[in-house]
This record gives structure tokens, sequence and C-alpha cells, in this order.
């Protein structure tokens, strides 16, 4: 059985449509578990199998000891337990009400 060209970017466009075409939401996470949760302040297109999501969070939102972000899709909602983690990423940064934060996210799916 050979596979086509068609059947190729069948494949393709939903892979694209489970992953980057359904993320919702960015997790926030202390050392206890999520803290907050942030729909896309901007999302941009930068080819058919690539997105950049932009996440602010400003003075009062996500504040404490952050060791992890996640990426959250299929009908996640800013209540936390929605939605399946999509892609996660450990990290070390202190934020509290006298500063804010800019998450940028490339999501890319690679065939």
């Amino acid at each position: 059985m050979s596979v086509t060209a068609a059947a190729n970017a069948l494949v393709l466009a939903a892979a694209i449509a489970a992953s980057i075409d359904d993320i919702d939401v960015l997790s926030v996470q202390d050392a206890g578990g999520e803290i907050f949760r942030k729909v896309p302040t901007e999302t941009t297109v930068i080819s058919a199998t690539k997105k950049q999501f932009t996440f602010w969070l400003d003075e009062n939102e996500g504040n404490g000891s952050i060791v992890g972000l996640s990426l959250y899709g299929n009908g996640a909602t800013t209540q936390f337990g929605t939605g399946v983690e999509m892609a996660k990423q450990p990290v070390m940064i202190e934020k509290d009400d006298t500063n804010s934060l800019t998450v940028i996210w490339a999501v890319e799916v690679v065939t």
C-alpha cells in the first residue's frame, strides 16, 4: 500500500488541528501545583505548521515562585483541571506584585 500526498496532507491537517489549533490557555505552577491560568494575549500564525502564543501576566497575576509553565488545550479554560496538557516547561521565576511577565511560546508540528 502506498501513501499518497493527499493522505499525508490529511494526516498533517489532523495533527495540527489536534495540537497547535487546540491550545487554549497557559498554566502557571508553583511547587504545590497550578496557581494561575491565562488565555493567550496574542496568537501569531507563523506558518501552516507553526504558531506563536504570547501571554502577558500583569502585576497581579500568577505571583509566586513559578517552577513550571504548561500549555493546555482540548477544551481547557481558565478553571483549573480542565483540558489536556499539551506541552510543559520547567522554569525558575520569582514573580510578585512589582513586576509583570511576558511568556512567548512558539509551537510547531514537525513531520
